[in-house]
């Protein structure tokens, strides 16, 4: 397993968290960054300068004028090997070929990077919520190890930030289908929708502390003649 080398931990609002972990996924530098899937990072990092690829079977339309999208889906990423300088993959796979791949399109001394969230269950709602939704099926092999394992990656370093979210329905319905027993059914999300209505009578919003860790780790390779690019690529270019 990979040695961690941390960097403290910062509490701050939710408002200003993504920005902040979208430059420290990224690296201490402007880069090419490859991101898995359709989320906020992406546009963080392209706001701050990156370039910014968004990939994933989730793109279904242009969100950002300087952000360029590709339809995949797989472990196979659609790219010509070191294509990128940083890869950050929100939801890290821990098939061993999905990383594979991941160190393939990577730049010698580039990063791949990831996210770990943890919900405070202190909070009676949040108890509450765990209590319909119910647990996921399994657990998932932490971020670190899966990289650790592979030998494809050196040091891995972690920064992490306590932060408070506010959570309107909508918000608390993508929560609920995050981390309840998968699929979440449609009746489930219903129970959600009247506790949010007990709970909220006033407000009409929930506030909800989570502690979000993220890893980052430098790819081991050396410059290598680059293969011919994967074939069936789908490009989205809305302007």
């Amino acid at each position: 397993m990979g040695e961690v080398r941390g960097s403290g931990r910062r509490v701050v609002d939710h408002d200003d968290a993504s920005a902040r972990m979208a430059k420290w996924l990224a690296g201490d530098r402007l880069a090419c960054v490859l991101h898995l899937g359709d989320g906020t990072i992406a546009y963080h990092l392209a706001d701050q300068g990156h370039e910014v690829v968004v990939a994933g079977d989730d793109v279904r339309s242009r969100r950002h004028r300087d952000v360029l999208y590709v339809r995949a889906s797989g472990d196979r990423l659609p790219f010509a090997e070191s294509s990128f300088d940083a890869v950050v993959a929100p939801h890290l796979s821990e098939a061993p070929t999905a990383l594979a791949d991941i160190a393939r399109v990577l730049r010698p001394g580039g990063v791949v990077s990831t996210i770990e969230r943890s919900h405070d269950d202190s909070l009676p709602w949040v108890r509450r919520l765990r209590e319909i939704v119910g647990e996921p099926g399994h657990a998932e092999r932490p971020a670190i190890d899966s990289l650790g394992g592979t030998g494809l990656f050196g040091e891995i370093e972690s920064t992490d930030l306590a932060q408070w979210q506010t959570l309107d329905l909508a918000g608390l319905l993508r929560l609920a289908s995050e981390i309840g027993r998968q699929p979440v059914s449609e009746a489930t999300l219903a129970r959600v929708k009247d506790a949010f209505s007990e709970v909220t009578p006033h407000t009409g919003h929930l506030r909800l502390r989570h502690r979000t860790r993220c890893l980052r780790a430098t790819v081991l390779k050396t410059d290598e003649p680059s293969a011919p690019p994967p074939a069936e690529t789908l490009l989205f270019d809305l302007r």
